[in-house]
């Protein structure tokens, strides 16, 4: 009970909200809207590029989730795709390691352990309409407040916005 009551407290510390465990993201269908101007590279490890646009990106499976950010404390609704598909659909999930690049030149790695373990969406949206830069979009990683609060793995390093390059750590 003491570790459970810790648990919580460190998740309303960090974004003002009880935690829960590992919660899922929802499958969800998105209707076509209008995007800024924004792209996602990914390079696979033999060096071939894949530019893709926003109707790209969500031509995965797309998901939502709701939840508070670092640097947002109320709860928005995100919508995008899960980081660990994504990564599946470009060969790039048994990569041991990836750097991912924003458009600011801020660099984060990733461990494969970060995507396998822990339910990142790559949204694209936010509370329905798309993420403008100045809400740390176009392109931004979440991850639901309770998981990030109880994971392991998953630090803030790892909530990229304005993500722009996913490549293989070398």
């Amino acid at each position: 009970m003491r570790l459970m009551t810790l648990v919580l407290l460190g998740g309303m510390a960090v974004f003002g909200g009880p935690a829960i465990a590992n919660p899922m993201p929802t499958p969800v269908t998105l209707e076509p809207i209008q995007h800024a101007d924004a792209s996602l590279t990914l390079r696979s490890a033999d060096g071939q590029e894949h530019r893709l646009d926003m109707s790209a990106i969500e031509a995965l499976p797309t998901y939502r989730v709701e939840t508070t950010t670092p640097w947002r404390e109320e709860a928005a609704v995100f919508d995008g795709v899960l980081l660990s598909d994504l990564l599946g659909a470009y060969g790039l999930d048994e990569t041991d390691s990836l750097l991912v690049t924003a458009e600011n030149d801020y660099t984060t790695v990733f461990e494969r352990i970060v995507w396998q373990s822990e339910p990142i969406l790559v949204a694209t949206r936010v509370n329905g309409r798309p993420i403008s830069r100045r809400e740390r979009g176009p392109i931004l990683f979440v991850l639901e407040a309770g998981a990030y609060a109880s994971s392991d793995v998953a630090r803030e390093q790892h909530l990229v916005w304005m993500a722009a390059r996913i490549e293989p750590s070398e």
